[in-house]
């Protein structure tokens, strides 16, 4: 991944645009987060390390950005044409699936298409520590973020609040600035519509904790269409690794297959149904003929290799980050307008594992041990 990196202040009298807060770190011996706290004149900082810190000041002809600091209220300032994508905590499996690198391209086609250019930077802040360069110099116009959990760093919060700023797909907080994300709840609904459309009553549903939306809208649509609401058919997983999530996928089937009426469809992401294909399989059960699987991303080239090729849910992961990108400019240019919350609505791509149960000829053992009961 290509940081972000800061012009140099050359020796002897420095150039003051480009004195960089490292440039400040560096000279005291101290590291960027202090030199933040000095410059935030926040108490929990030593006297003899301050000292350091304003006298390296005083030798680079410092000048702190207004921008940055958050102290140019009523001073008009000039553009840079440069926004940041900064992906914070995020591992590096999640990092190359197709979702993620979709945001990404619809973030960079967008930037480009508006004449800026894009800074992408990655930041992990319970291994990196320090607050990301590109916040501390101020020389972007915005920031367009997505986290992976929550961020603890709060230095690196406060920074990242002095900017114009989009939040990329948050899945579970509101938080405090302008959000485009993907309409699970109604994504999820349309899922249990199309299942229920197809004579399917009895659909569990496995997902991640984090997304507490997608069992909202999956409650929400089984109890509307009269479908059967039960628990045991809700298995909600906390992914550690893969290795884990075999283990645990493979007890889930188990527990669900133990029920006096197993589920005729499963609902879940598309990562998890590819694990279940073989999950399933180990237990004797065909996709789509005892069972159907819907997924949730649309993982293209993922979706295609699964045989039966695997039904899911388009996110419009692309649009998400072009409309996040659209979002930040007029922020920009409206500073004082109220926050938005944006929703992008998704569509279902039909392939091969869904099982029409009205129009079925036949009926396959399991199915016959469902009407019996």
């Amino acid at each position: 991944m290509k940081r972000f990196k800061s012009p140099r202040a050359r020796a002897g009298r420095e150039n003051t645009l480009a004195v960089t807060v490292s440039d400040i770190a560096k000279r005291a011996s101290v590291s960027v987060g202090t030199v933040s706290r000095v410059l935030n004149n926040r108490p929990n900082i030593g006297p003899e390390r301050k000292s350091r810190v304003l006298t390296a000041m005083e030798e680079l002809d410092y000048t702190p950005n207004m921008w940055a600091r958050g102290m140019g209220k009523g001073l008009k300032r000039i553009q840079t044409g440069q926004i940041a994508l900064l992906l914070i905590n995020i591992p590096d499996y999640a990092m190359h699936t197709a979702f993620m690198m979709q945001y990404i391209h619809g973030v960079q086609q967008e930037i480009a298409a508006a004449g800026r250019k894009c800074t992408f930077v990655t930041w992990n802040d319970q291994v990196d520590g320090e607050v990301p360069q590109v916040l501390l110099d101020g020389e972007i116009d915005g920031v367009i973020f997505k986290v992976q959990g929550s961020l603890d760093n709060e230095v690196g919060k406060q920074w990242l609040n002095r900017y114009p700023r989009v939040f990329l797909n948050p899945v579970s907080t509101s938080p405090g600035c302008d959000c485009v994300m993907v309409d699970y709840e109604e994504g999820i609904r349309d899922c249990v519509a199309y299942l229920s459309s197809l004579g399917h009553r009895r659909i569990a549903f496995i997902d991640m904790r984090a997304f507490h939306t997608k069992l909202l809208g999956y409650r929400c649509a089984v109890e509307q269409l009269g479908l059967d609401l039960d628990e045991d058919l809700i298995h909600i997983r906390e992914v550690v690794s893969l290795l884990q999530l075999e283990s645990d996928l493979n007890r889930t089937i188990e527990n669900l297959w133990s029920l006096p009426k197993p589920p005729t469809a499963i609902l879940s992401t598309d990562s998890f149904c590819g694990v279940m294909y073989r999950a399933l399989a180990k237990h004797g059960l065909k996709v789509p003929n005892d069972v159907s699987l819907v997924g949730y991303d649309n993982d293209t080239s993922y979706c295609e290799a699964l045989m039966p090729k695997l039904t899911s849910m388009d996110i419009a992961a692309v649009e998400v980050g072009k409309t996040a990108v659209r979002q930040l400019l007029d922020r920009i240019k409206n500073p004082r307008d109220h926050n938005q919350k944006i929703y992008i609505q998704g569509h279902l791509v039909e392939r091969e594992s869904v099982n029409d149960r009205q129009q079925a000829t036949g009926t396959t053992k399991l199915q016959r041990q469902n009407d019996k009961t």
